[in-house]
């Protein structure tokens, strides 16, 4: 054992997977984020505000006095039927309406980071005009944001099995990030790796690719061999769930890659965050301590 991992990493939670009822009940997104900031054993989170100005102000003055470090993510976005980097000039004007708000929403919280996926259409259904048009996006969303000091943050996806988005393949995530990166200075990774399994990938491969631009870490899980499980897909269940693909010895192997390409360090500690749903009849705390206690045995076996 190298030490307590909190030496080596900032530790969050992401709060509209925990509390899945949020999307359909801005009440409750209300009353369990207020909650949720107040968490002693969380360092930084990830969330997303409900619609509705009355719900949004209660939450923006408590989030900024909360003293955590936070991360904005659009999960209210309709990428299923509004492609962000749209090439119609209409739905064009249609996405930046609801990311303008979006973005308005991530300054008012005092957000670092600004979460996004690529969005439809599938890696394997593209053209090349659609890649062009994501590039276009990625940059005009750097500028916008970064006169909120605010980083740009790719989540890759599933291209072909679940979610079906653009990226994609971590080496054409690499190859965006240097385009993109190349004139804008707040581009970077959040890299899931619940996903890696839905896009083939090999966990420490994929963390040595992608180190130059992991800005967030989100430690999850996914089910992929059973199609005939509820759970199938990204779905998030806990990490440790009964036929998953991620517990302590998938995450072994992730901290160790981690910690070798630097992310985990004394010096610059990096943002990693538990990202999951409760264990089916159990509670959000039951959940998160069960879920930090297998990555805090996975890091004492390093």
């Amino acid at each position: 054992m190298i030490g307590n991992i909190r030496e080596y990493a900032k530790l969050g939670l992401v709060h509209h997977l925990l509390y899945p009822e949020c999307g359909n009940d801005p009440e409750a997104h209300v009353k369990t984020l207020l909650e949720f900031i107040k968490r002693t054993d969380i360092e930084t989170f990830d969330c997303c505000l409900p619609y509705g100005d009355e719900y949004q102000n209660e939450l923006i003055s408590a989030i900024c006095k909360c003293r955590k470090t936070v991360c904005f993510a659009i999960h209210f976005y309709p990428l299923r039927s509004l492609p962000l980097a749209a090439k119609d000039p209409a739905n064009h004007a249609q996405t930046w309406m609801i990311l303008d708000d979006m973005i308005n929403q991530a300054a008012a919280i005092g957000a670092e980071g600004f979460i996004f996926p690529a969005g439809t259409p599938s890696f394997y259904a593209a053209v090349p005009e659609d890649f062009t048009a994501f590039d276009c996006f990625c940059a005009e969303l750097c500028v916008k944001l970064e006169k909120h000091h605010i980083t740009a943050l790719l989540e890759p996806f599933d291209m072909d099995i679940d979610k079906k988005f653009l990226y994609g393949p971590i080496d054409d995530c690499v190859k965006l990030a240097k385009r993109i990166s190349a004139k804008h200075n707040n581009f970077g990774f959040e890299l899931d790796v619940a996903h890696l399994p839905l896009m083939r990938e090999d966990f420490t491969s994929a963390i040595e690719r992608t180190a130059p631009y992991l800005k967030r870490i989100h430690l999850g899980n996914c089910v992929l061999k059973d199609k005939n499980s509820p759970r199938w897909g990204d779905t998030h269940p806990p990490i440790g769930f009964e036929g998953g693909e991620i517990d302590v010895q998938e995450l072994k192997i992730i901290l160790r890659a981690l910690l070798d390409c630097g992310f985990l360090d004394k010096k610059n500690r990096g943002d990693l965050l538990l990202e999951m749903t409760p264990f089916p009849g159990k509670t959000v705390d039951y959940t998160v301590n069960d879920n930090f206690k297998r990555l805090k045995n996975a890091w004492r076996q390093l």
